[in-house]
Parts: C-alpha cells; sequence; structure tokens
C-alpha cells in the first residue's frame, strides 16, 4: 500500500474511532433532592422522571442524591458539585434559590435547572416555576363539576365548593384563590366558593374543624394547601361524605373514594424536558419559565381510582376544559384578570 493510500486508511480509522467515542459519550446528571424521598410524596414524581429519562436517553446517566435534614443540603450540593462529574445538576423546592446563590459562585461552571422555584441573576441556573393560577384552575373547574352533579353533591341547586389554606400568603391570595374561584364559576357563576385559613401549617384539629364547618353549609368538595393540615381535610370530607381534592402528588390511593383526585405538579415531565433540552444545548440558563396546562406542567392524576369514583360526564368535562386551555380557546389569563376584578 502506498503512502497515500496509508494516509487515507489511518484517516478513516481516526474518524471511525472519534465518531464510535462521540456516540457512546454518556450525559451525567445528578438529581439533588432537599431532603429525604421515603414517603414523601415528591418521590413518585421524582421516580418516573428519571425512569423516563434513562428509558428515552440510553446515554444519559441520572443518579439521586438525597439532601437530608435541612442543615444539611448546602454541604451536600456543594460535595456533589465539587466532584465535577456532572454536566447538569437538578433540584427543587423553595429551599434551594439562596444555597444555589452561594454554590454557584463556587462552581460557576456547573449548571443546574431548579424546577418549582426560581433563582434571578444566576446565568447557570435554569427556572421553571408552576403556574399556581392553573393549578388553582384545575382544582376549582373540578371542584365544580362535583358540585354540580346530584349524584356527587346531593343538591346540585345549591352549589358550594371550598378551598383551605394553611395560612394567607401572595401565590394563595394573587394566584391560586382566584384560578380555584374563576375554575367553578367557570362552570358555573352561582358557585359560592367559600375559603378559610388555618393559621399554620401543621394544625390538622383546627384544618377539620374548618373543614367541618364548610361540609355542614353545604360544601361538596374542598381543595386543600395546608400542609399538616391536610389529613384533617381528608378526615372531615370522611365523616361527612363528602370529597377533597389534594394538590402538587397523586394522593388519591390515600383515601380512595374520599380523595376524588389530585391537581399534579408533574414534576416527572419537567425532568424529562430538562434533561432533554440540556442534551440538545437549548436549556435557557439564567432564565425562568412558568409552565402551566398548556406545557403539560399541570394535570389531573387520571389513575384507576379517579375513573373509579369520578363520574364520565365530570371526567369527560374537566379534560375537555383542560384541551380548551390547550387549544387557547381558554383564555385563562383573562378568567383570572375577571375574577380579580370581582
Amino acid at each position: 500500500m502506498n503512502k497515500r493510500g496509508l494516509s487515507i486508511v489511518v484517516a478513516l480509522a481516526l474518524a471511525l474511532g472519534l465518531g464510535y467515542g462521540l456516540a457512546q459519550q454518556t450525559f451525567d446528571v445528578a438529581v439533588f433532592f432537599p431532603g429525604t424521598l421515603g414517603g414523601n410524596p415528591l418521590e413518585p414524581p421524582i421516580t418516573a422522571g428519571v425512569a423516563r429519562v434513562r428509558q428515552d436517553f440510553p446515554n444519559v446517566t441520572v443518579r439521586v442524591v438525597e439532601g437530608g435534614a435541612a442543615s444539611d443540603w448546602e454541604s451536600g450540593l456543594t460535595a456533589l458539585v465539587a466532584t465535577q462529574t456532572y454536566e447538569l445538576i437538578i433540584t427543587l423546592t423553595d429551599g434551594m434559590p439562596q444555597i444555589l446563590q452561594s454554590v454557584s459562585a463556587m462552581f460557576p461552571d456547573q449548571k443546574y435547572a431548579l424546577l418549582d422555584s426560581a433563582v434571578e441573576g444566576l446565568p447557570n441556573v435554569y427556572s421553571l416555576m408552576y403556574s399556581d393560577e392553573a393549578l388553582g384552575f384545575v382544582g376549582g373547574v373540578f371542584a365544580g363539576l362535583l358540585s354540580k352533579n346530584f349524584s356527587m353533591s346531593g343538591d346540585s341547586a345549591s352549589p358550594k365548593v371550598g378551598l383551605l389554606a394553611g395560612t394567607p400568603y401572595p401565590q394563595m391570595d394573587n394566584k391560586i384563590h382566584p384560578g380555584y374561584a374563576a375554575g367553578a364559576h367557570y362552570v358555573d357563576p352561582s358557585i359560592e366558593v367559600l375559603f378559610a385559613a388555618v393559621g399554620d401549617w401543621n394544625n390538622p384539629n383546627r384544618a377539620r374543624d374548618l373543614a367541618l364547618n364548610m361540609f355542614n353549609r353545604g360544601t361538596t368538595a374542598i381543595m386543600s394547601i395546608t400542609g399538616g393540615g391536610d389529613p384533617g381535610v381528608h378526615k372531615a370530607a370522611s365523616e361527612t361524605g363528602r370529597y377533597a381534592i389534594a394538590v402538587n402528588t397523586n394522593q388519591n390511593a390515600s383515601m380512595p373514594g374520599v380523595i376524588l383526585g389530585s391537581v399534579l405538579k408533574r414534576i416527572d415531565n419537567s425532568i424529562h424536558s430538562a434533561v432533554e433540552a440540556a442534551l440538545a444545548g437549548t436549556l435557557p440558563y439564567g432564565t425562568t419559565d412558568i409552565a402551566g396546562v398548556k406545557e403539560g406542567a399541570i394535570s389531573i392524576a387520571d389513575d384507576d381510582l379517579y375513573r373509579e369514583f369520578v363520574p364520565g360526564s365530570i371526567r369527560d368535562e374537566l379534560a375537555s376544559v383542560m384541551d380548551g386551555i390547550v387549544s387557547g380557546e381558554i383564555d385563562l389569563a383573562a378568567l383570572l384578570q375577571a375574577e380579580l376584578g370581582n
């Protein structure tokens, strides 16, 4: 073989070798959870999201790291970043922005995706917030449909729905509560929306008392965002033969036939989308997105229990409303503005 032919063979071999190396190159991701996953309601969506990533992207490795006690979160994340192993670290919840401010200053080249919270001014962090308005609206539509169904309410002529919060706070006052009321009134403007705040985030007895008061006044269903008070709301629903609506994660199985539905923050979808965009080089670090129904980030838990205990007509109507939001036929922002103007 002459020198020119040998050069071509060598060049081809090198090219093939390089291509093979790139094809086999892994993209390493860590999910840092601030807390302990075992028994945490966020465990199922995180596990589902990680499983989908592993299935859809064979060259991606994903390691899930638990942060344990809050006092250990910053040191735990710092140690994880210091390994310089991961192209992307995903973390979540409102406990992390201040920690990310500190850690990202020490490791400015590390890329992060922060879910269900936001941090400003960090060019290496992508933040994704879930639309509180959409979460409230979907819950309000569901509760409103239950209240207008005689087989579920027993008194569809005087429909009432309820919303319980742990304490008043800006997102509740300006987004979730108006969204919930707008959803109920989208079903029927005559629906009465009752609201109460427990006064703290870990008082199931007080939450139960407030829920009983609402149920005894004819409320069909209550959506509760009361933290540790939620079991009290669920107990009150069980005691009165009424219904509860959970939020954030699927809690239908904890009290089948009582918790009729769960309005979900689709953390599983968000993990998958963040990894997909990071792989493509299109994850917009340094920005914050707000995602709702249209983006697949807010939905209702459509499981066997939901289909067993919720009449098909209600499921179909709720699905139609959500399709309308996705298509743009339903203008959620306009409905919310109208509600705030009332």
